[in-house]
C-alpha cells in the first residue's frame, strides 16, 4: 500500500513539473513577452531530436579546425543576427547584435550573471577564481588582483626581456642551427611560433605575478641541447596537462548540459597536475621572498592569503590567473604572425617602421622599447587590433540571465523589437561574427587590413570588444597588448623574412578549445610554421 501512494505521489509530482514546464511557463512567458512589448525571435532548425544534428556538426567542424567560421555559416543561414536554438534539452538565444551584446556587458549588466559553462563546466578547473564567480565575490577578487596589472607593473619590459632571448636561441639552435643560404643569409630551421609562445607568456606571467619564473623555455632548451630535439614530450608536464585540459573543456563545453559525461577522468588528472604546479610555483615564490630574490612590486599571495579561505582557493585564484596569462597573450601573439605570413607587404612595412621608432636589434632596449613608444606606434597598435577584430582569442561568450529581462533587439519580423529573455536562459554572443559584419565594416570586413584603423569609426564601441566590456572588461587588456607588442618588436629587429609553411590562403585554420589560437593544414598543435632570416644591422 505505501509503495503505491509512493508512486502515485511521484506522478502527480511529475505531471507537475511537466505542466509547469511545457505549459504554464511558456503561457507565463508569452503573455509577459507581449506585456514588455517585445517580438518573437527565430529558432535554428534541426533535423534529429534535442538537436543531436547540430552537435554532430559541431564536434565535426571542431575536428577540422573550423568551429568559429561554422557557427558563421548558421548566422548566414538564419538571415539574421538574433536568434533561438533548442540543444540537449536547453533553449537558448545568440547574438552577434552590438546593441545586445553592450545590454549583456554593461546597460543591463545586473540582470545577467555568468554564463552556464563558466558556472558549472569551467568551474571544475578553475573553481573559485575571478574567471567562475559573480557578484561580491568576483569584486573582491578584482581588486586584489587590480594591482597587478597597473601601468607600473605592465612597464617592467625588462623582466620580459630574458625570455623572449631564450626563445630567439630556441629557433636559432634547431636541428643543429642556422643554415646559409646561396647569398649568405642566415636561415632558421621550421620552427612553430604557436608552440614556442605558451612558454614564453608562462614564464613571464609567473615572474610578475609571483615574482619567479617557472624557466620553461630554458627547460626546454637545455632538453634540445641534450637530446638534439628529439626528446618526448612529458606528460606529466604543466603544458601538457594545461592543453588536454583545454581540449577537454572545449569538447565538454560544446556538450552544454550534458558536459559531464565526457572526460571526468582525463579532466581530473589533468587539474591534479596542474594544482601541484601552481603549489610548486607558490612555494618557489615564498623561497624568493624569503631570500630576498623576488621581482616582485606587488605581494599579489600575501594579499590573496589575506582574503581567500584557504590554501586551496589562493591555489585556484593563481592558477586562473596563469591560465588568461599564458593563453590569451600566446594566442594573440601566434594570430598575429599567422596574419604576417600571409602578408609578406604588411611584415615589410612593419618592419620598417619598428627600425624607424626602435631601432635595430642591436639597440639597447632599455630606453628604446618602452610602455609608452609601444602604445605610441600607430602602425603596431593597428596590426594588434586588425588582427584581434579578425580572430578572437574568445570568439565565443554568454550570460545568463538572473531574472527575467529583455534584449534591446532581435525580435519581430525585421528585428527591431525587444526580445524577451526569461530568468536562467543563456544568451551566447559571438564576437567573432560581430566582428566580420560587413554591414558594420565594410565589403572587406573578412580582409586582413590594418590600414582601416587610421580612421577611428563613430559609435563603434560596442562593434569592436576584443577584450569584453562594461564593469567585466578584462582587466589585463594593456598587459596582453604590451607583452604581445614587445615580442613583435624584438621579432621583427630580429628577423627581416618570414617564411610561412603551413599556410592555406583559401579558409583560416582555428584551435578552438576555451580560446582560440591558430591551428593548422599540418598540425593543429604545432601552427605558425616558418622559417625565419636572421638580419643584418
Amino acid at each position: 500500500m505505501e509503495v503505491k501512494i509512493l508512486i502515485f505521489a511521484a506522478g502527480i509530482l511529475l505531471l507537475i513539473q511537466i505542466t509547469n514546464t511545457f505549459l504554464i511557463k511558456p503561457v507565463r512567458n508569452l503573455l509577459k513577452s507581449r506585456r514588455l512589448g517585445c517580438g518573437p525571435v527565430p529558432f535554428e532548425l534541426t533535423r534529429w531530436p534535442l538537436g543531436i544534428d547540430i552537435v554532430r556538426r559541431g564536434l565535426r567542424a571542431d575536428r577540422e579546425q573550423r568551429t568559429p567560421d561554422f557557427v558563421t555559416a548558421r548566422f548566414e543561414a538564419m538571415g539574421c543576427y538574433t536568434w533561438g536554438l533548442s540543444l540537449l534539452g536547453t533553449s537558448n538565444f545568440i547574438t552577434a547584435e552590438p546593441r545586445n551584446v553592450q545590454a549583456l556587458l554593461a546597460t543591463q549588466f545586473d540582470d545577467f550573471i555568468m554564463g552556464t559553462a563558466r558556472r558549472t563546466n569551467l568551474k571544475t578547473a578553475l573553481g573559485r577564481s575571478i574567471f567562475a564567480v559573480d557578484g561580491k565575490a568576483w569584486h573582491r577578487a578584482r581588486e586584489t588582483m587590480r594591482p597587478i596589472f597597473s601601468r607600473e607593473n605592465v612597464s617592467r619590459l625588462e623582466l620580459l626581456e630574458e625570455h623572449v632571448q631564450t626563445m630567439l636561441e630556441i629557433i636559432e639552435t634547431r636541428e643543429q642551427g642556422l643554415k646559409i643560404d646561396n647569398e649568405g643569409r642566415a636561415w632558421s630551421a621550421p620552427v612553430s611560433l604557436a608552440t614556442l609562445l605558451p612558454r614564453l607568456t608562462m614564464d613571464s606571467a609567473t615572474e610578475l605575478f609571483l615574482g619567479q619564473s617557472t624557466h620553461s623555455l630554458k627547460a626546454l632548451l637545455t632538453k634540445s641541447q641534450h637530446e638534439d630535439g628529439q626528446g618526448q614530450h612529458d606528460g606529466d608536464s604543466f603544458d601538457h596537462a594545461f592543453e588536454r585540459m583545454l581540449a577537454i573543456l572545449g569538447i565538454r563545453m560544446r556538450l552544454r548540459s550534458l558536459y559531464w559525461l565526457y572526460g571526468n577522468k582525463e579532466l581530473n588528472r589533468c587539474i591534479n597536475t596542474l594544482h601541484a604546479f601552481v603549489d610548486s610555483a607558490i612555494d618557489a615564490a615564498d623561497q624568493a621572498r624569503h631570500q630576498g630574490s623576488s621581482q616582485l612590486r606587488y605581494d599579489f599571495l600575501d594579499s590573496l592569503r589575506k582574503r581567500c579561505s584557504d590554501r586551496a582557493e589562493v591555489r585556484e585564484q593563481v592558477l586562473g590567473l596563469l591560465a588568461a596569462g599564458r593563453d590569451t597573450t600566446a594566442s594573440l601573439t601566434a594570430w598575429v604572425f599567422y596574419c604576417l605570413v600571409r602578408h609578406p607587404y604588411v611584415y615589410k612595412k612593419l618592419r620598417q617602421t619598428v627600425l624607424e621608432t626602435f631601432g635595430p636589434y642591436s639597440t639597447p632596449v632599455e630606453k628604446n622599447i618602452t610602455f609608452e613608444k609601444l602604445k605610441g606606434c600607430a602602425y603596431l597598435q593597428h596590426i594588434m587590433s586588425e588582427t584581434l577584430r579578425l580572430h578572437s582569442v574568445v570568439p565565443f561568450n554568454s550570460r545568463c540571465a538572473a531574472r527575467d529581462t529583455t534584449l534591446p533587439v532581435g525580435g519581430g519580423p525585421d528585428g527591431t523589437m525587444p526580445v524577451f529573455v526569461p530568468k536562467g536562459t543563456e544568451v551566447n554572443f559571438s564576437t567573432h561574427v560581430l566582428h566580420r559584419r560587413k554591414d558594420l565594416w565594410g565589403e572587406d570586413a573578412n580582409e586582413f587590413v590594418p590600414e582601416r584603423w587610421e580612421k577611428k569609426r563613430p559609435g563603434m564601441a560596442w562593434q569592436y570588444i576584443p577584450f569584453n566590456g562594461g564593469p567585466r572588461i578584462c582587466i589585463g587588456q594593456q598587459f596582453a597588448l604590451t607583452e604581445t607588442g614587445y615580442v613583435l618588436v624584438r621579432m621583427l629587429q630580429r628577423y627581416d623574412i618570414i617564411e610561412g609553411l603551413d599556410i592555406d590562403m583559401e579558409r583560416d585554420w582555428h584551435n578552438f578549445t576555451v580560446v582560440c589560437s591558430p591551428g593548422s593544414p599540418l598540425a593543429r598543435d604545432a601552427a605558425v610554421k616558418c622559417r625565419l632570416r636572421v638580419a643584418v644591422d
